[in-house]
């Protein structure tokens, strides 16, 4: 392709500022490049590269890692009905208050169905709107340079970093709140075209619909700031911000709301809790506290350019390796990068644009806030590096003579980055993949520990629960799941004791809607261990609290008919008759019941009808002939 020397006509927005502008204001300019492909091509392109890198990760399964919160557990999506919809939307899910987001994944079931592959692919298709929205960005950005908008929509959409915020099913927050945060991004740009109100208003509705999506999306307005700066509006003008007063009043809203609801905050009940933890930590001192959150920083940044050793669960160090140069030196080299941005404030408009999109994006994850067990996470980069790749190519269209050397220079980069993400995506094949992938670099973290003994209790492998549970257990971690996965484990070992010790633990920090397992499961070690009276009451409690209230009845009656709670029983197995469970054996032990009762008549009759419905019923013929009766 020939290269073109013919400077870009300037295409800026008609809008006048209010205050003068100086030639420092300029946007930046942008060489032309005669790069001739159409949208349509590019768009083609683009869903090719995206579909390749991620389809992989299409036959995954969900993993035990939150999916269990937002899909596979949550009754409310795997029975889609009108009534449970609205009920989504005064849930809190997983520490996150964002209806938008999980009434997408209830329509998700109703349309595509339960299984993982639907969900999967959605996150995906989403995903590749994004880098479409991503592209039309860029294009409004350089002035509808095609060269440089496709390059920065092609590494941002096939980036191994992203793999975490599109494969992972719980992650459809990170790209339906994207998918919101651009349109407003654009929508906003088309308001400062052409000073058109109603323009501004759909930003607005952007905003809102972000924020519903996910409580990250509460940065925007400051992005807005920054799209004022790169068209020559100025940055921090009384202007500009009075325009987004509504804007940041919903930001501080939604913010709050967040910080609430990560704190264990309910809105004075106003929200049902599905989750008993807390996101927000004080542990850390704010020294420590600045140290992790620029380290992050940093690491963010390396993992943009050489994205290697990538996991779900990076773990705080250690708190005797809290002086390591790395974090102690962290803020420094931190700083200097955030210095140098506003060192080319005036010189170089889109290092402070790329920069400043990157820190102002990620800044309220940097931990310095401390959020969680993990000092970062890939899925938090999801938006953020749109800011330092479109730095990049920007500068390198600038800087590289040669337009073709720069296209087919960066296309033999960009399939070794769709290999690393194809690669990724099959770390979330399944619980037992992914974390084995973490436990590779987090050994010691218990987080990794206690879900790899979590995912061998449901496959059954007792020994690597008690290998993995148990340290999780010996570095604190009291999670309702470890302690039912370790107490299922000793059980299967015969250790009773141990075991009703832990199933007691999984009780007590249980969410109100899951300890209905952990009754049940007491329930029969209970049963198995002779302690029937007590096995009655585990079973009452998990028909309290579990949907089904007559899924345990034939195991409570039959506690209650071993514990001699004779008229319970009899309750129970009638109960049973008449709901049609299991009548055979519920005539049976009736009878067993009755004539403890002292009512002989009663049993015979019983019996009588278990051999009507059943001649080769055993225990019935052999009950009859005790009572003296001849079948």
């Amino acid at each position: 392709m020939a290269k073109n020397k013919q400077k870009p006509k300037q295409n800026l927005p008609s809008q006048t500022s209010s205050t003068p502008q100086a030639a420092a204001y300029s946007v930046p300019k942008n060489s032309e490049n005669n790069f001739s492909l159409s949208p349509t091509v590019v768009y083609i392109l683009l869903a090719v590269a995206v579909i390749i890198a991620f389809a992989a990760g299409f036959s995954n399964g969900f993993v035990n890692w939150d999916d269990q919160m937002y899909a596979t557990e949550n009754i409310m999506i795997q029975n889609p009905t009108f009534a449970n919809l609205i009920k989504l939307l005064t849930v809190e899910c997983a520490l996150n208050y964002h209806p938008l987001t999980v009434a997408s994944l209830w329509l998700n079931s109703v349309l595509f169905g339960k299984a993982s592959t639907s969900f999967i692919v959605t996150n995906t298709l989403i995903h590749l709107v994004n880098t479409f929205l991503i592209f039309r960005f860029s294009q409004q950005l350089t002035r509808n340079n095609t060269l440089v908008s496709f390059l920065v929509a092609l590494f941002w959409g096939i980036h191994p970093m992203h793999v975490e915020s599109v494969t992972w099913v719980s992650e459809r927050k990170d790209v339906l709140y994207t998918l919101f945060f651009f349109l407003a991004c654009i929508q906003y740009v088309k308001y400062l075209e052409k000073n058109e109100r109603k323009m501004l208003i759909l930003c607005f509705v952007y905003f809102v619909l972000s924020c519903l999506s996910k409580a990250m999306a509460v940065v925007l307005p400051l992005v807005l700031l920054l799209i004022d700066y790169w068209f020559d509006k100025g940055f921090l003008t009384v202007k500009n911000i009075t325009t987004k007063i509504p804007f940041f009043i919903v930001a501080l809203l939604f913010g709050a709301l967040a910080v609430h609801v990560q704190g264990g905050g309910d809105l004075g009940g106003r929200l049902e809790k599905m989750t008993l933890d807390v996101a927000l930590s004080d542990a850390l001192t704010l020294g420590d506290r600045i140290k992790f959150g620029f380290y992050g920083f940093l690491v963010y940044i390396f993992k943009l350019f050489i994205p290697i050793n990538q996991h779900n669960f990076y773990a705080y160090p250690s708190p005797d390796k809290y002086g390591a140069i790395q974090y102690v030196t962290a803020p420094i080299w931190a700083l200097l990068i955030l210095g140098g941005a506003a060192f080319f404030f005036r010189r170089k408009k889109e290092i402070f644009f790329g920069i400043m999109f990157f820190f102002f994006t990620i800044v309220l994850v940097l931990q310095f806030l401390s959020v969680g067990g993990a000092i970062l996470a890939e899925r938090y980069t999801y938006i953020p590096y749109f800011g330092i790749i479109f730095l990049v190519f920007y500068f390198l269209n600038e800087k590289v003579t040669s337009k073709n050397l720069l296209l087919y220079g960066s296309l033999v980069i960009a399939p070794v980055f769709m290999y690393l993400t194809y690669k990724q995506t099959l770390t979330y094949k399944d619980t037992g993949t992914l974390f084995a992938n973490s436990y590779k670099y987090e050994p010691e973290s218990p987080v990794v520990n206690e879900n790899l003994a979590n995912h061998f209790g449901r496959s059954g492998e007792i020994d690597q629960v008690i290998r993995y549970g148990e340290y999780a257990a010996s570095k604190g971690v009291q999670s309702y799941a470890l302690m039912g996965a370790l107490a299922n484990a000793y059980y299967l070992k015969g250790n009773m004791p141990k075991a009703l010790e832990l199933y007691q633990k999984s009780i007590d920090n249980s969410p109100n809607h899951r300890k209905f397992v952990a009754y049940y499961n007491r329930g029969i070690a209970n049963r198995d261990a002779g302690n029937f009276l007590q096995s009655a009451e585990d079973f009452t409690k998990a028909m309290e609290l579990g949907q089904n209230k007559n899924a345990y009845l034939g195991l409570r009656a039959f506690a209650n008919l071993k514990a001699n709670k004779f008229k319970e029983a009899y309750d129970d197995y009638s109960t049973m008759i008449n709901l049609g469970i299991a009548v055979d054996t519920a005539y049976n032990d009736r009878a067993v019941a009755r004539y403890s009762l002292g009512d002989t008549q009663g049993a015979i009759k019983d019996l009588k009808e278990v051999m009507k419905r059943n001649p080769n019923y055993k225990d019935a013929r052999d009950n009859l002939i005790k009572l003296g009766v001849q079948p």
